[in-house]
C-alpha cells in the first residue's frame, strides 16, 4: 500500500463542515453535537441536506441531495474539516457518483465510523487521503465523551497526540509484535466492499473490526468471505473493537464470541488482541485510516508512529 496524503490538521476556530451522507439525522442530537464542537472551540457549517429525510429508503435526502450535500463542503474552501452526522446505510449508494481526483484536490479530514467504513475505503484506495475512524456528530458528540475518547479527539486531528494508545485490558489472542497501515472498520460494511474498486489493499496491514447488532453466525460468515476472498491472506496484525448486541441464538455470550475469534483468528499466523476502543459501543477514539501503526502485544499498546496530518 502507497503511503497516503494527510489532510491538514485542525486549529480551534476553525469551521467544520457536517455532512450526511446516510441515514436519517435527529435534530436534538445534532444540535447537540454542534454545540459540543463549539465548547471545543470550532465552528460548524451543515451540509444542505442534514434534516432532510427522504427517497425510497428514508435516507438524509435523496441521492442527489446527500451527495451535493457532501460536495458543497468539500469544494468550500472555508470548510476545513468534514464530520459525518451519523452512519447507518446510504454511503455505499454515492461512492460510485464521487470523483477520486476531485476528492483528492481537497485533502481535508474525514472522521466518522460504522456505514462510513465505506468512504474510509474510497478515501485510502481511490484518493490516497488518510481520513479518520472515529466520533460522529450526532453520535459521540451529542453527549459527553468518555474521558478515553476526549483524551485523543480532537487532539488527534489538531495533530497534538496523544502518540500512543494504551490498551492494558486487551485480551491478547496471539502474542506479539505488528507493524503496517491501520485498516479496517465495520466488518459488515468491508464485506460488502469486497470485489469493488473501492475496497481497501490490505497488504500489510494492521485489520482492525468493528460491529454491532449482529447474530454470531453472521460474524463467522463475514470473516469468512473475507479470509476465503483473500484479504487475510498478507495481514501484519488483527485489533478487534467493539462488538456489542452480538447473539448466539438471541442471547449476548461474550467469552463464547471471543473464542468465536480465537478460532477463526488464531491461524493466520500473526498477533491478535480483543479490546481495542473503537465502534459502536463505549470509547471511540479516533483511528487515522491508512497511517502507519504498531501493535505492541506484550505493552498492549497500539502506537501511532507517523504524523497524520500537516
Amino acid at each position: 500500500m502507497k503511503p497516503l496524503a494527510r489532510p491538514a490538521r485542525l486549529t480551534p476556530g476553525d469551521l467544520i463542515g457536517v455532512a450526511a451522507l446516510s441515514g436519517p439525522v435527529d435534530p436534538g442530537r445534532l444540535d447537540e453535537g454542534c454545540r459540543s464542537l463549539a465548547r471545543l472551540g470550532y465552528r460548524t457549517r451543515l451540509a444542505a441536506n442534514v434534516r432532510e429525510r427522504g427517497g425510497i429508503l428514508g435516507l438524509a435526502g435523496d441521492d442527489r441531495s446527500r451527495l451535493e450535500g457532501y460536495l458543497a463542503l468539500l469544494r468550500d474552501p472555508e470548510v476545513k474539516a468534514i464530520l459525518f452526522a451519523r452512519g447507518g446505510y446510504g454511503a455505499t449508494r454515492l461512492l460510485s457518483s464521487l470523483d477520486p481526483a476531485e476528492v483528492a484536490r481537497h485533502p481535508k479530514i474525514h472522521c466518522g465510523f460504522s456505514d462510513l467504513t465505506a468512504l474510509h475505503s474510497f478515501l485510502a484506495r481511490r484518493c490516497g487521503l488518510l481520513s479518520f475512524h472515529g466520533p460522529m456528530v450526532a453520535a459521540d458528540l451529542a453527549a459527553p465523551l468518555d474521558p478515553l475518547t476526549a483524551r485523543y479527539f480532537p487532539s488527534l486531528l489538531e495533530g497534538k497526540g496523544p502518540w500512543e494508545l494504551p490498551l492494558e485490558e486487551a485480551e491478547v489472542i496471539v502474542p506479539g509484535t505488528a507493524s503496517g497501515p491501520l485498516l479496517g472498520g465495520c466488518l459488515s460494511m468491508l464485506v460488502s466492499l469486497v470485489g469493488t474498486p473501492d475496497e481497501f489493499d490490505y497488504d500489510g496491514a494492521i485489520l482492525f473490526l468493528e460491529d454491532v447488532a449482529e447474530e454470531a453466525y453472521r460474524v463467522d460468515r463475514m470473516i469468512g468471505t473475507l479470509q476465503r476472498a483473500g484479504r487475510m491472506d498478507r495481514l501484519s496484525g488483527v485489533l478487534i473493537g467493539s462488538f456489542t448486541r452480538i447473539t448466539f441464538g438471541g442471547s449476548e455470550q461474550p467469552g463464547r464470541l471471543t473464542e468465536l475469534f480465537r478460532e477463526r483468528f488464531a491461524g493466520l499466523g500473526v498477533p491478535v488482541a480483543r479490546g481495542l476502543p473503537a465502534g459502536h459501543h463505549g470509547p471511540n477514539v479516533p483511528l487515522p485510516i491508512g497511517g502507519k501503526a504498531t501493535w505492541d502485544g506484550e505493552r498492549r499498546v497500539l502506537r501511532f508512529d507517523e504524523e497524520v496530518v500537516t
